[in-house]
């Protein structure tokens, strides 16, 4: 095969062993169609999950690392749709920023989580089964930054925002929550960080009315970013 970067094996020798089962669900650290997710310039950041990806319907533990690279038979995004079948609300949403986010040229993008594990409930995840789930989507979120070191991170919803403000060090500004409102954004070191409402309904419906307005305005920031 072709010669990997570093930082590629890094990230894959990285997610063999942090995306082992954790009470019958491979972890899922991403969603992408890179072939080469170190080479991501924006993370699309949620909370955590809903959809777990059951060890049995999945298959081996090698054909879900293939998918993640994208190295076929089956794709990332392929995986997920023949997991969950109809794409939840939040993924449309995340859909729908993502392709705003490629009509401006900024098409290398990991969705990802800051708890890369999967549970009905955000809230199911301070149950005591769930810790070693937890505190293993936690590591998966952490390398995937020190790997990747995107320049731009869209982070959605206000527990998110808190939770990364803990990881990164810094807290991080609370999302707009008035319609008008321009993009909220921190820097830290070379990284920009937007806040913005949760793209997770119950959440959602609060600010569906102005969101593809906002999500505009975030995005033509994020390509400005890039272009640099």
């Amino acid at each position: 095969g072709h010669l990997m970067s570093d930082a590629l094996s890094q990230l894959e020798a990285d997610m063999r062993e942090l995306t082992k089962p954790v009470n019958g669900q491979y972890p899922r650290p991403w969603m992408t169609n890179l072939t080469d997710p170190t080479t991501a310039e924006l993370f699309t950041v949620g909370k955590n999950q809903r959809n777990g990806y059951d060890v049995e319907l999945v298959g081996s533990h090698h054909h879900f690392i293939d998918t993640l690279f994208n190295r076929g038979p089956e794709t990332c995004r392929g995986l997920y749709d023949r997991m969950v079948g109809t794409p939840s609300p939040t993924r449309r949403n995340t859909d729908a920023l993502v392709s705003l986010l490629a009509q401006r040229g900024v098409t290398r993008i990991l969705e990802t989580n800051v708890v890369c594990y999967s549970t009905p409930m955000s809230a199911d995840l301070r149950q005591a089964r769930h810790l070693q789930g937890v505190d293993r989507g936690t590591e998966i979120f952490k390398v995937l930054i020190e790997i990747v070191k995107p320049r731009v991170l869209i982070s959605h919803g206000s527990d998110t925002a808190k939770q990364l403000g803990k990881l990164l060090g810094r807290a991080l500004p609370e999302p707009p929550s008035a319609p008008g409102s321009k993009p909220v954004f921190a820097e830290i070191d070379a990284t920009t960080i937007f806040v913005i409402p949760s793209l997770a309904p119950p959440a959602f419906n609060k600010w569906s009315k102005w969101a593809h307005g906002h999500l505009e305005g975030v995005a033509d920031r994020a390509a400005q970013i890039m272009r640099g």
